[in-house]
């Protein structure tokens, strides 16, 4: 009786019982996987799940090797304070504890013949240790600098002063600092999946995972895949269409239309749930939905930033040039027959073993350097790998890797990346990621709405982020037609 009150005298208030709604999801990746599992667990079964790929989990891509997997993407497990470190924990691949700075702290530096100073680089690691806490303070406690501030402008003073009390600034040392320099860069793009010089550090304030500040939680060599084979193992296979891309989202008239890539129409629903990345946005939001979205919307699509954290798994034949250590290697121009630092070979600042595939070393990537290590064959970036690590351990005897098993981030258009991160520009037009879950209405009422880990307020940039959107979204739908 309350509700239809309501709907006599609000006309704004979505009136539709839940028997006589249909929704369509977009994708099934976490977000959207979530989506449905929410919408079961509160026995509402009219949706639709429409995948644009073969196979679920869109961010989520574990690849099976011997008896685990490796995980192109989700690994971690930000904050113990949320259903998403729930399930893990009942599903028993929570495996432990691990600081962010751990791939840094924990890494030996290796340069090979190179004759750098071990104390220029306790000198550096000393003057590097407290940056990211003092950033933190800075975006916590000054507002206007937390706006006009990236994480590159914050370092580049810091270093300038560095170099200045180490007698520095030019020269073999300085060098040396540099190439050190973006071990410290590769923590926070790796962190942040963002290029250092667009990093604002409103992301350091608007991001909260109720958690322990600097830690997340490791998954083993099962590890996401468990969740989202849960997840998908509550959805009945009907409900799921693989291989079906979404080109237009027409929600002009009375009922919502879908056209998929092949000129396909598929009618009938009341209510869409978009779960595309960012990046996928960025690219299509323009021509994807009819009429096409609020400029509020598209400003924000825009702005909000698209970055790339990546890893790359290198398979080799022996293994016994190494030992079982994270090393973080440390090419320096005018040493080793290098006069400037190879741009592809300068991002490559962590090799990590995997305690349960010990003939595979782990690299990671980020900020340009996805883009630019995309863009070589799997010969042409071995040779680069192997070079460095054949100088970093002065051993020309390193084997090349036999395989090398990636994933090309920014060549697939449904990702354009790995996840969000606030932009400098985003900062400074006032846009929260917050703003990319407004739902959109046409004639008064809810139409187009939007999950995903770019559209969360909080902990956007994770697997949890994205998990808890779907709930968002779903709950919003259910709340209207209850």
């Amino acid at each position: 009786m309350k509700k239809l009150i309501l709907c006599l005298l609000l006309t704004f208030v979505d009136c539709a019982s839940e028997h006589d709604v249909k929704v369509a999801i977009i994708g099934s990746g976490m977000a959207g996987l979530s989506t449905a599992n929410r919408f079961l667990e509160q026995n509402f079964e009219n949706f639709e799940v429409f995948e644009a790929l073969d196979r679920y989990g869109g961010r989520v891509y574990p690849v099976a090797y011997g008896d685990g997997y490796f995980q192109h993407g989700a690994q971690f497990i930000n904050g113990d304070k949320n259903p998403l470190f729930e399930l893990a924990s009942e599903l028993g691949v929570v495996s432990d504890v691990y600081p962010d700075y751990g791939h840094l702290s924990d890494a030996i530096v290796k340069y090979g013949n190179c004759p750098v100073d071990e104390a220029d680089i306790d000198a550096f690691r000393k003057f590097a240790d407290p940056l990211d806490g003092k950033y933190h303070d800075v975006a916590y406690n000054d507002e206007k600098r937390s706006y006009s501030e990236t994480v590159k402008s914050m370092f580049d003073k810091d270093y300038a002063e560095f170099l200045k009390e180490q007698d520095a600034e030019s020269g073999f040392r300085r060098s040396v600092f540099d190439s050190l320099s973006l071990t410290l860069r590769s923590y926070f793009e790796f962190e942040y999946a963002a290029r250092w010089e667009e990093l604002s550090l409103r992301a350091i304030e608007e991001w909260d995972d109720l958690g322990e500040v600097g830690v997340s939680y490791t998954t083993d060599k099962i590890g996401y895949t468990a969740i989202i084979d849960h997840l998908r193992s509550k959805i009945p296979d009907s409900k799921i269409h693989f291989n079906h891309r979404i080109a237009n989202i027409d929600y002009s008239g009375p009922k919502t239309v879908l056209t998929l890539t092949n000129g396909t129409k598929i009618g009938g629903f009341d209510y869409v749930i978009v779960t595309s990345s960012i990046g996928h946005l960025k690219k299509f939001a323009r021509k994807m939905f009819t009429p096409q979205l609020p400029q509020r919307k598209l400003k924000a699509i825009d702005k909000i930033g698209m970055g790339t954290s990546a890893k790359i798994f290198l398979e080799f034949p022996d293994m016994s040039w190494r030992k079982d250590e994270i090393v973080t290697p440390l090419p320096v121009a005018g040493c080793l027959g290098r006069k400037v630092l190879d741009p592809i070979e300068e991002e490559f600042n962590t090799f990590q073993p995997i305690s349960w595939a010990p003939n595979v070393l782990m690299t990671w990537i980020a900020g340009h350097g996805p883009r630019k290590v995309d863009n070589l064959s799997d010969e042409e970036l071995s040779n680069v790998i192997v070079k460095l690590l054949r100088d970093i351990h002065a051993n020309d005897s390193i084997p090349a890797p036999t395989k090398i098993i990636r994933m090309k981030w920014t060549h697939n258009d449904l990702f354009g990346g790995s996840y969000s991160f606030v932009t400098y520009e985003q900062a400074q037009a006032g846009i929260k990621h917050a703003d990319m879950s407004i739902p959109v209405r046409k004639d008064g009422k809810i139409r187009v709405q939007f999950a995903g880990e770019g559209t969360h307020h909080r902990i956007f940039q994770t697997c949890v982020g994205a998990f808890l959107s779907g709930r968002r979204e779903a709950d919003r739908i259910l709340d209207m037609t209850h």
